[in-house]
């Protein structure tokens, strides 16, 4: 069965998206969105485990295919790092939307996720969704500087091959950062480049002033 488009938005009226790449902002500027307007957050991070729980090789073979081999899965050449970056978010997005078409039936949600433009368009209105980035070589410097990265960071540093692994992984983020900025800024939606000067408060005046809030 397929679900078009026009109804899957009609059922994401309530949804605020904050999308982009690493490090662009999307978990502080949802946090503060929905703080202050008193929108209910949705953060994709942490729908992970459920939505791998329901993935299976067939149809989702990238999320599947996470940490089943930590050594193979960071030393994979940078190309597939990023194509799979990609590919395992890509692969989420219908149970995402799952959720968010579930969860904004009766309220307003703002949703810290993934997306690309890709496979939005149809289904988003521009004021409804921004994307957030940043200069790719920001990525290195802030990226493990997040709570949520922690325990992650402190794993791999566990690793006798850490270096190696850091590497891979900053390499394959700076690409995935500029291929999605590719599609970010041929899609025709609102795309902000967040600078070092922005403050947070200055950030979310713009994502307020786009949201019409």
């Amino acid at each position: 069965m397929e679900i078009q488009n026009n109804i899957v938005k009609y059922n994401l009226k309530n949804v605020l998206f904050i999308c982009g790449t690493a490090c662009g902002g999307k978990t502080t500027m949802s946090k503060l969105l929905s703080e202050k307007h008193d929108l209910y957050l949705y953060d994709m991070d942490k729908m992970y485990d459920q939505h791998r729980a329901i993935a299976d090789e067939k149809h989702q073979p990238d999320t599947c295919y996470h940490m089943k081999d930590f050594h193979e899965q960071w030393t994979r050449p940078v190309e597939e790092q990023a194509r799979w970056n990609i590919n395992s978010i890509k692969e989420q997005t219908e149970m995402v939307l799952l959720d968010l078409m579930k969860l904004s039936q009766n309220q307003k949600v703002v949703a810290d996720v993934l997306y690309s433009p890709v496979y939005t368009q149809e289904i988003i209105d521009y004021n409804q969704i921004i994307f957030l980035t940043v200069d790719k070589k920001e990525i290195r410097n802030c990226y493990f500087n997040r709570p949520e990265k922690r325990d992650f960071y402190e794993f791999v540093k566990s690793k006798s091959l850490a270096n190696i692994y850091f590497e891979n992984i900053f390499q394959g983020l700076e690409l995935t950062n500029e291929l999605e900025q590719q599609l970010m800024k041929q899609s025709g939606f609102f795309v902000y480049e967040r600078k070092k000067k922005d403050t947070k408060a200055e950030l979310l005046k713009i994502i307020e002033k786009h949201f019409r809030l």
